[in-house]
């Protein structure tokens, strides 16, 4: 069965292939390391940008970030099972094996938020959220067009265990390749996101609510 893969080109932001890529290893590297450092952007500005405000200017918020976390854990599990070649390269043992893949499918909304957020979510939210005004609650529902759609059923964990066990189990199994990969994939769908939605989001929109635009996320690779 053919592997599912995520493809990292510098045609990520713009849509247009350009020629003399890094090889996909590197450029995923690239994309993971893109990814922290927007994570790390939003987290210096918590009291500043409110996920609503990116929202309603963007369709995605950080909690999109962190579900697509979870999405590239789903992608990355599937892959591990179906094509042991492909495992090789992740896994260098049966036990190693079997470990990566549980923490996979344990990784859940709550573990990849605190990726995003450098801390808990509901922490994040007792800290830094403001109550949303009706404004902000009228643009949000004019603009679900915007809103990035994820499946709810993939985003379910796939073992059972408290949070605290599970969150300890994948920063114990989730190797530094593995983390990148996932990394890099949230980092793909984010790009991804924005190229689709390419005339209605502009940069400086985006840029007068977050602090950061497309070019940010093409300098920051």
């Amino acid at each position: 069965m053919a592997t599912e893969t995520t493809s990292f080109v510098f045609s990520s932001l713009a849509g247009s292939e350009i020629y003399n890529a890094p090889p996909p290893p590197v450029m995923e590297k690239m994309a993971a390391g893109a990814f922290v450092s927007l994570c790390k952007h939003l987290q210096a500005l918590s009291d500043e940008v409110q996920n609503i405000d990116m929202m309603n200017i963007s369709g995605f918020c950080r909690n999109c970030l962190a579900k697509w976390m979870v999405l590239e854990a789903r992608k990355l599990a599937k892959n591990l099972r179906q094509d042991a070649e492909f495992a090789v390269g992740f896994t260098s043992s049966t036990e190693e094996y079997r470990s990566t893949v549980k923490a996979l499918d344990g990784l859940g909304y709550d573990e990849a938020a605190q990726e995003v957020y450098g801390c808990t979510y509901p922490e994040w939210k007792k800290r830094h959220q403001k109550k949303a005004s009706e404004e902000q609650m009228k643009i949000y529902n004019e603009n679900t067009h915007l809103h990035a759609v994820h499946d709810k059923d993939l985003l379910k964990k796939a073992v059972d265990g408290g949070d605290e066990m599970l969150l300890n189990y994948c920063q114990k199994y989730l190797s530094e390749k593995v983390m990148t990969r996932l990394k890099a994939g949230a980092f793909s769908n984010l790009c991804i996101h924005l190229r689709e939605r390419s005339d209605v989001i502009q940069n400086v929109e985006l840029m007068t609510i977050s602090g950061f635009c497309r070019n940010c996320l093409a300098k920051w690779m």
